[in-house]
């Protein structure tokens, strides 16, 4: 299979100090990659960094067969990346109906909101409601419909279990069950390891800025002692 994100040497970091420390990372077209690691390890910075969001002190970072390493994030957005960040970041004043508008911009694409309260139809019932007037799996869903406006390849998924009760993260893994078919790509950064093994078709765990283990998602699961090495869990 093709890959669709190609990562190689790649380092980053936050004034002048290092996070990432010469990352190697793939994802194929349509696949779907869990990022796992304990806190601190530098997950959210390499999403950031695809997503243009940090400039790399070096490697490389191909879409496809388009170098992105230090592009700026519009640049990323253009070439199908799209980013549903941690702490889902919606715009709090305005309603659903707004968000979704926005990230949609002028260019109609296969993603439309219409599409999206198809999709999410608590969506389409709370769309005159403001950002800060939704639950937090409601806050989630609208992330996710803004990243979908985007019409991306690929999909940088940044803890989107975070803060959620157990059925609500139920609710958000069929949302993203039910994308597998679109053929999307996703990097899947996340702590609850039921939900990533639900999702995922490999596994990769960073410790220290570093890609330590890459492999099938069956065989990590296999290995209850590997898994607990590499994550202190049994």
């Amino acid at each position: 299979m093709t890959d669709l994100l190609t990562v190689r040497g790649l380092s980053a970091g936050y004034d002048g100090t290092t996070v990432l420390d010469g990352v190697d990372f793939t994802v194929p077209a349509g696949g779907v990659v869990a990022l796992l690691g304990r806190n601190g390890v530098g997950k959210t910075t390499f999403v950031h960094t695809i997503m243009g969001m940090i400039k790399p002190y070096a490697g490389s970072i191909l879409i496809g067969d388009r170098e992105l390493a230090g592009a700026p994030a519009h640049v990323v957005a253009r070439n199908g990346v799209a980013i549903v960040p941690q702490g889902r970041r919606v715009f709090a004043p305005l309603t659903v109906e707004e968000n979704l508008r926005i990230a949609a911009g002028r260019k109609p694409g296969r993603w439309t909101p219409e599409r999206i309260y198809d999709l999410m139809p608590r969506l389409a019932e709370r769309r005159t409601n403001r950002g800060d007037q939704l639950s937090g799996g409601e806050q989630q869903m609208l992330a996710i419909g803004r990243a979908l406006l985007r019409d991306p390849r690929l999909l940088l998924l940044d803890e989107p279990s975070d803060g959620l009760a157990p059925a609500i993260i139920d609710q958000v893994a069929e949302l993203l069950e039910g994308l597998r078919g679109e053929g999307i790509a996703a990097v899947l950064v996340e702590q609850d390891l039921h939900l990533a093994f639900r999702l995922a078709d490999d596994v990769a765990v960073m410790q220290k800025g570093r890609i330590v283990h890459r492999g099938p998602l069956t065989d990590f699961r296999a290995d209850r002692d590997r898994a607990h090495k590499l994550l202190g869990v049994g």
